[in-house]
């Protein structure tokens, strides 16, 4: 069984990835490569959390939770690395 508010989070969020991915293409935003990376992660989570109520509720929410731990990594990448460039 799904949630209404889980299907629009993943909607909200497949716009605003879209939104951003047209902004970095048109060199509008400068390109974070960690940061993007991150916040795909995000949005496949969002996508497990959805696919999670249909089929194999185990394995999605394995993978929902491993892909937060990992996006986490990512955007802690991507603010280490900014701070260090700017201290240089």
């Amino acid at each position: 069984m799904y949630q209404l508010s889980e299907v629009m989070n993943l909607i909200f969020d497949t716009v605003g990835l879209g939104v951003t991915l047209i902004l970095l293409n048109s060199g509008i935003v400068p390109k974070f490569f960690y940061l993007i990376l991150g916040f795909v992660c995000i949005w496949l989570s969002n996508i497990f959390t959805v696919l999670e109520g249909f089929i194999f509720p185990d394995l999605f929410n394995y993978l929902e939770h491993g892909f937060y731990l990992i996006s986490g990594v990512l955007l802690l990448v991507s603010l280490k690395k900014e701070i260090w460039e700017s201290i240089k």
